[in-house]
C-alpha cells in the first residue's frame, strides 16, 4: 500500500481484520468529518434575509395590483420570519394531504407550498408571476432542504398556463385572478382550497354564491387575517370547497361537517 506523505493509511478489509478498534477509529474519523464537513446554510440565510429586506413592490398581472416584498411569513430552519401576512397553518392543519398532489395558485414565497408538502403531499406545483418570488422560493426550498415542490413562474390569469389534474388546488388571496377561471380549475381538481380578500358583510354574495356554481360542498375552516398592517377587525375567510360530499369528507381531517 503506497502512502502520500500526511495521509492518513486506508485499510482494506483483505489488509487485516476489521476488530473493535478499527471500527471505533472509523467512527471517529466520521465524527471528525461531519464537524469539519462545509456548508452553504450560513450564507444561503444572509442571502435569503437579504432578499427579504429588500425595499420591492410587485405589481401583478391583472390591474397592476402591489404586492410588498415578504408578503409570507417564512420559515428558515426552525425560526419563522415576521412577512405581512401571518401564519396559515391552523387552516392547512385541518386538512388531510397525505399523498395528495397540490397546485398552489399565487404561491408568493412558497410557504404554504412547502407546508403542505410537510402534512404529506406528495408532489406540489406553485404558480407566481413574479420572478424575483419566485427565484426567493427556490433559496428557501434549498436552505429547507424541501424536495418534490417546484416552482413556476406563470400568469395565473391566463388559461395557458393551466394542464394537468391535482387533487387539491389552493388559492390563498388571489381570488380576483382566479374567480374568471372557476370553471378550469373545476375541471382540474375536485377539491378548491380558497382564501378571500378581506370581507365586508360580502361572503356570500361576492364568494359562496359564486363557488358554489362549481363546487357545491363547501365547509369554512376559519378566518384570517388582512394583514400585519391593517385594521385588526378586517379579516378574510378560508373554506375548502369540493365537487362532491364524498370529496369533501375525505380531505377534511375531521370526517366532514
Amino acid at each position: 500500500m503506497i502512502e502520500k506523505p500526511g495521509a492518513v493509511p486506508v485499510t482494506r478489509h483483505g489488509d487485516m481484520p476489521v476488530g473493535p478498534s478499527t471500527t471505533a477509529s472509523h467512527a471517529s474519523s466520521g465524527n471528525a468529518e461531519a464537524k469539519s464537513r462545509p456548508t452553504v446554510q450560513p450564507q444561503l440565510e444572509e442571502l435569503i434575509r437579504a432578499c427579504l429586506s429588500l425595499d420591492y413592490v410587485s405589481e401583478s398581472c391583472k390591474d397592476g395590483i402591489q404586492t410588498g416584498n415578504h408578503y409570507q411569513s417564512t420559515f428558515l430552519g426552525g425560526v419563522q420570519t415576521e412577512g405581512f401576512r401571518a401564519d396559515r397553518s391552523e387552516f392547512l392543519d385541518q386538512l388531510n394531504f397525505s399523498g395528495t398532489r397540490v397546485l398552489d395558485l399565487g404561491s408568493n414565497l412558497g410557504e404554504l407550498s412547502r407546508s403542505v408538502r410537510a402534512r404529506g403531499a406528495d408532489l406540489v406545483d406553485g404558480y407566481e408571476y413574479d420572478p424575483f418570488f419566485v427565484e426567493v422560493a427556490h433559496l428557501l426550498n434549498a436552505y429547507n432542504s424541501t424536495t418534490r415542490v417546484s416552482f413556476f413562474e406563470r400568469d395565473i390569469t391566463a388559461m395557458a398556463s393551466y394542464g394537468g389534474r391535482y387533487d387539491v388546488v389552493m388559492a390563498f388571496s388571489v381570488w380576483t385572478y382566479v374567480a374568471p377561471l372557476l370553471s378550469m380549475i373545476h375541471d382540474m381538481t375536485d377539491v378548491f382550497l380558497v382564501e378571500t380578500h378581506n370581507l365586508n358583510g360580502n361572503l356570500e354574495q361576492d364568494y359562496v354564491r359564486i363557488l358554489r356554481r362549481f363546487f357545491p360542498h363547501i365547509q369554512a375552516l376559519g378566518k384570517s387575517d388582512w394583514g400585519r398592517t391593517q385594521d385588526p377587525s378586517g379579516g378574510r375567510a378560508v373554506m375548502v370547497c369540493a365537487t362532491s360530499l364524498s370529496a369533501l369528507n375525505q380531505v377534511l381531517l375531521t370526517g366532514g361537517p
